[in-house]
């Protein structure tokens, strides 16, 4: 049924195709995992179509069809897919690219170019372009040199230049302008393709100042990246960044005897949290998810969306709160997600090592409030601890903390300090290593003004 899928999508979809030399005719805009399919068309003069996934060879297909078949696993990371077409001769003829797993990709133009530019007749420039859905391509131009030789508004992005005007051309050179001002550039040489990307990333990492009177200050940090010493470029303080935060509810049956101090506490943390800048969405779960708000600034929406639902069916809380990752991701600013939950996961798709691995990926301070009189008491008693443990782990890989709650005095206490250890909240930037292989990297940061810090304990370039 697969393959029948599969090939009524290249029948439906090859005559749009038509209009660019290769594409990858599905791409997928949310979370993916488990098994992708990838379905490539193309046209003349295309012979041969090759997968790339982040730079590696996949696999190749004779032709102008292919679909190449991913298993992605259940480890959730972002991946770049590149099919590229080459002609008869082993030129590439053309190529597309997409992104998965990443909620706010990067604004970027990608350039191909002949591989030599011949002495005379038509030279094809191609670009394609990849950006976040808010972002609006105005147009992109084309060089050779530094010479301009168009302007395409619309895609295909391809132009056609007379090579015998360009004698003795060392490269190609492409601009994509996006309606806000910014810019993504990519060049081709001619001849020479040995040239490798440097893929230097700029990393921003949340801080958050867990106790200490002193002000934090750039000069009083040091950061350690893998064991070697890295340069911070700066830290943004809470206070000039608007905060997006999450509150997710666990509203399944086994929340049924918790619920009224769970809700107490989520009405009265978005009560003490919320700057006129920041936004708080309140969503809740049991065996799907259901948004009670969107993002709003509006404490009262906030407090009433928490009675709106009733506790039923089971505990998808390891999905949920990777899918609440995901969107947290698409925002600018800084990100939070607190989860007020039994800590009891029942029938998630996803396992608790899956969760570890994407918080680390993502990047976004978890904090799990767990709330549990059956848990606490077995507790004791040793029963449950190494559970609640990793959980906890998630809450310090990405910077944050975790509490677990055996009494119902405790909380105002809990979301006092959850509120104050977000309004001190900074990101930290500096550049990751070019060309930084995408694997967990451990960080230290230690400060000289005798504070108490959070930080992730490492991040994925």
């Amino acid at each position: 049924m697969k393959r029948l899928l599969a090939s009524a999508i290249f029948f439906l979809l090859a005559t749009t195709a038509s209009a660019q030399t290769v594409r990858i005719v599905q791409k997928p805009q949310g979370l993916v995992h488990g098994m992708l399919y990838v379905p490539i068309v193309a046209t003349d003069p295309v012979a041969r179509v090759e997968l790339l996934i982040n730079n590696v060879k996949y696999t190749e297909a004779a032709g102008k069809t292919m679909t190449a078949q991913v298993n992605i696993g259940e480890y959730i990371r972002r991946l770049r897919f590149r099919a590229v077409g080459y002609d008869a001769s082993g030129n590439v003829a053309g190529e597309d690219d997409m992104v998965v797993n990443d909620p706010r990709p990067p604004f970027r133009v990608t350039l191909s170019a002949p591989a030599k530019l011949p002495d005379t007749g038509e030279a094809m420039l191609s670009a394609n372009v990849l950006a976040p859905v808010e972002t609006h391509v105005q147009s992109v131009d084309f060089f050779i040199g530094e010479k301009k030789v168009g302007t395409v508004a619309t895609a295909p992005y391809k132009i056609a230049v007379d090579a015998s005007q360009y004698p003795h051309a060392v490269y190609a050179r492409v601009t994509a302008h996006a309606e806000d001002g910014e810019e993504a550039n990519d060049v081709d040489f001619f001849g020479d393709r040995a040239n490798a990307e440097l893929n230097v990333t700029i990393e921003q990492l949340p801080l958050s100042v867990a106790s200490g009177s002193k002000p934090l200050t750039l000069s009083d940090l040091t950061l350690v990246d893998n064991g070697l010493p890295r340069k911070i470029e700066s830290l943004v303080p809470a206070s000039d960044q608007p905060l997006y935060a999450i509150l997710l509810i666990d509203y399944s049956e086994s929340m049924l005897e918790e619920l009224p101090v769970v809700k107490a506490a989520a009405k009265e943390f978005a009560r003490t949290l919320l700057r006129p800048r920041d936004r708080i969405a309140v969503v809740g779960f049991n065996q799907r998810l259901f948004w009670l708000t969107g993002f709003t600034n509006d404490y009262a929406a906030a407090a009433a969306a928490v009675d709106t639902i009733q506790p039923a069916g089971e505990t998808h809380l390891y999905d949920s709160a990777i899918e609440m990752l995901f969107e947290l991701q698409k925002l600018p600013g800084r990100h939070a997600l607190i989860v007020l939950t039994d800590g009891v996961d029942q029938g998630s798709v996803f396992k608790l090592d899956h969760l570890i691995h994407y918080a680390r990926y993502a990047g976004v301070p978890v904090y799990p409030i767990i709330k549990n009189k059956r848990l606490s008491r077995w507790m004791r008693f040793g029963v449950g601890y190494v559970a609640t443990k990793r959980l906890a782990d998630v809450a310090r890989d990405t910077g944050a903390t975790y509490f677990i709650i055996q009494r119902e005095r405790e909380l105002p206490a809990v979301y006092q300090r959850l509120a104050a250890e977000l309004r001190q909240q900074y990101q930290l930037v500096f550049y990751s290593s070019p060309g930084a292989a995408d694997e967990w990297h451990s960080i230290k940061v230690d400060t000289r003004g005798g504070q108490t810090l959070r930080v992730p304990r490492g991040y994925f370039p």
